[in-house]
């Protein structure tokens, strides 16, 4: 039963410790720094660099109806392994009419506006058509576009 308990409690310090690696670039609840808009279209690379070590490079490779797809290089720190992925984010939207004849925004099952690259997170919106917004706070991590060839070479 001991050894049961020990297993229990090791893998919850795993995942307490996994999910508290993420870095949140968009919010902080402890700051009122204003978060910073970031306007991006398809292939800007976006660089970003946390102040612990962590960086990673995005790129948007396309833009749809509500929709980006994107793939990513990530690295915690110099010392550490590149990871490297794929991801879409969605803004998605129902309008719900209300008793009073007023409409009400409810997002829909598919809305998720968070890009993950490894360990940093940042929010997107659309723009307009092939644009996107990024949006973070300055004290959380350092942000720069890149030439789309950077992709491959940064890190």
């Amino acid at each position: 039963m001991k050894s049961e308990h020990a297993i229990v409690s090791l893998f919850a310090s795993v995942v307490l410790s996994l999910h508290a690696a993420v870095v949140n670039i968009s919010s902080d609840p402890a700051s009122n720094e204003k978060q910073t808009p970031l306007s991006l279209t398809t292939n800007d690379v976006l660089f970003i660099q946390t102040p612990s070590g962590g960086t990673a490079v995005v790129q948007f490779t396309s833009f749809g109806a509500n929709k980006a797809d994107y793939r990513w290089r990530y690295r915690a720190a110099k010392s550490q392994p590149i990871q490297s992925g794929e991801g879409q984010v969605v803004e998605s939207y129902d309008r719900k009419r209300r008793a009073d004849g007023n409409f009400e925004v409810v997002r829909k099952d598919d809305h998720d506006t968070t890009l993950r690259a490894g360990e940093i997170w940042i929010e997107w919106s659309q723009g307009r058509p092939g644009k996107g917004w990024l949006y973070y706070r300055p004290g959380r991590a350092k942000v720069q576009i890149l030439k789309p060839d950077a992709f491959e070479k940064e890190l």
